[in-house]
Formats: structure tokens, sequence, C-alpha cells
């Protein structure tokens, strides 16, 4: 499947799904709705508020419309960025699209479900359990189709000449074979985790108990989100004679050996490490923290800044990969 199928099928074909099959079950439970539904109460618990079902389907369906609109434009707006950043920054469009949708779908189907066939407010029965607890699967199952269709950005970089013959390196004997592998749990990110699954616990309590216990489920979509959060924990960069790899978690990079011109070794300040992440993403550097990182320089002027352990050696190794390369 070529890129552009794989964007029309994530951020038009996959949420238009959605969206068009909620509308269409929504129709046809149209005859079947009382004309208010429970605001707060109902179920087992005495309704204290209401509202009218006909303006909230409206509303619902052309918020959730404008929502995938906005998305859309977010999504064609990226081409304005810089070349490296527009892969990431049209992932996370159709990623948040896919996930959003889905999510207020749901919601939506949920709140109406267990009105059919009421005839007013106090005989809408409380959300089915498996409804309730699907819906948070749905949307991650949502989620990780959207991420699996964006695929991962081609390099696209011209192959590169001679190294530079002041470039640092160390000599390598032909045939030696090299590599260097990191991989970093960012305590922070598995903490914040926690603190997800504590506010999703707490959201199911106060649910169960003000809306009534069939609501309490909806805390899980919040504490579900732990799982997002756990996946770009884990760093991993690995340099061999074929390609330099660096990974935050699902979003990878990787640069043939014979597109980069040379590397140079340098410190990211915390100032610099935040712009660059607001501005680009991933698109130009991946480092898990401000601190040592090694920037690879292609031929076509642009460059990759990832963060390591020991930056000097790391340059001076992929230097001599490369020299070593161009000179067999």
């Amino acid at each position: 499947m070529n890129q552009v199928l794989r964007w029309l099928t994530g951020l038009v074909l996959l949420p238009g799904a959605v969206l068009g099959t909620t509308a269409a079950v929504v129709s046809g439970w149209a005859d079947r709705l009382p004309e208010r539904i429970p605001n707060k109460g109902g179920g087992d618990r005495p309704v204290l508020s209401t509202l009218a079902t006909e303006p909230l389907i409206t509303t619902g369906l052309a918020a959730i419309t404008g929502l995938w609109l906005l998305g859309a434009v977010a999504f064609f707006l990226a081409r304005r960025l810089p070349a490296p950043a527009v892969h990431w920054a049209r992932t996370v469009a159709q990623l948040v699209v896919a996930m959003l949708v889905t999510a207020l779908c749901g919601a939506l189907l949920l709140i109406l479900a267990p009105a059919l066939d009421a005839r007013s407010p106090e005989e809408v029965r409380t959300p089915s359990a498996p409804f309730a607890t699907g819906l948070p699967v749905a949307v991650l199952l949502a989620g990780a189709l959207a991420l699996a269709l964006a695929g991962r950005r081609s390099s696209g970089l011209p192959a590169a000449g001679a190294p530079p013959a002041n470039a640092v390196r160390f000599p390598l004997a032909t045939g030696e074979r090299v590599l260097w592998s990191e991989h970093r749990v960012l305590r922070p990110l598995v903490w914040a985790a926690a603190g997800q699954v504590l506010i999703g616990a707490i959201m199911a309590v106060v649910f169960g108990l003000s809306l009534g216990a069939g609501y309490a489920p909806i805390g899980l979509a919040v504490a579900l989100t732990a799982v997002a959060t756990l996946a770009i924990s884990r760093y991993r960069l690995v340099v061999d004679e074929h390609a330099v790899r660096v990974a935050t978690g699902p979003f990878r990079r990787e640069f043939p050996m014979t597109t980069v011109e040379y590397a140079t070794s340098s410190r990211l300040n915390a100032g610099d490490w935040l712009t660059a992440g607001v501005l680009h993403g991933y698109g130009t550097v991946m480092a898990p923290a401000p601190g040592p990182v090694v920037r690879l320089v292609f031929a076509d002027g642009s460059g990759f800044t990832a963060g390591c352990e020991d930056a000097d050696t790391l340059a001076a190794l992929i230097n001599s990969l490369r020299h070593r390369q161009y000179t067999a």
C-alpha cells in the first residue's frame, strides 16, 4: 500500500466509517428514543435533570464532524513544516483524529443505547458493562490502526559523497563488525503512566457513585491511556555498518549509512531540546533528555540529532564506518 493510500485510509476512510456507522445507527434508533434522557441520575438513581434527545444527537454528530475536519486541516497544513517534521505531524494528526472520533462516537452510543424503548427519562437503564468496557478498547484499536497506517517515513535522502578528511574517526580493520546499542527507560513517563492509572481509578469511583455503576467503566478510558504513555517511555539507539536506527516507543527513524555525510558530537541544552520537540516533534531531534547528542549531517545539508550516552565515541564510530564504506 503506497503512502497516499495509507493517509487516505487512516484520515478519511477510518474515521468516516466510524462516524457514518454511528450516524446510521442513531438514525435507526430515532423512533425508539424518548424526547428527553437523564443528564444527572437515571438507572437505579433518581433523575435530577434531563437533556433533549434530538439536540444532543445533532450537536454531538456536528461536533464530531467538526473535530474530524479540524484534524484534516491540521494534516494538510503540516506540509508547511520542515520536510523531516511533516510525516511526524501528519502521523499525530491521524492518530488524534482516529481516537477522538472513535471515543466520541462510542460515548454518544453509550449514552443513547440505554434509552432505547424507554417512554420517559425515569425508564432509561444503566449502560451495560460490556459496552462501557469495550469503548476504551475500541479507542485503542482505532489508534493502533491509525498508527500502523501512517507507516514509517522513508529517509528520502541522497547518497553521501566522500566524508570530510577532518572528521574525527578511529581505525577499523577490514571486515571488522561493530554494533552500538543503547536502551533507556524514561522514568518520568513511567510515573506519569502510574498517575494516569490512579486518575482513571478515581474517575471510575466518582462516576460510579454519582451517575451509577454502569458509568464506572468510563474511567477505564483514562486508565488505558497509560498504555500510550508507557509505549513512548522506551528509547533505543542502534548503529551498525548498515544504518543508524533510533526510536522512542513506536516512533522510529532509520538512516542508511550510505546517506550520512559525517557525524559530530555536542551537548543539547534544555531550551533547544524543548524547542525542537514543540516545533518539529521527532522530525529533526530524537533525544530522551537534554545532554550529549550526536548530529548526523546528510548530503543535502539537512541533519538529525539523536541522544546518546557517549557522543564523542559514537560520532567517531559513525565517521569510521562511513570512511571504510567509502574507501572499500
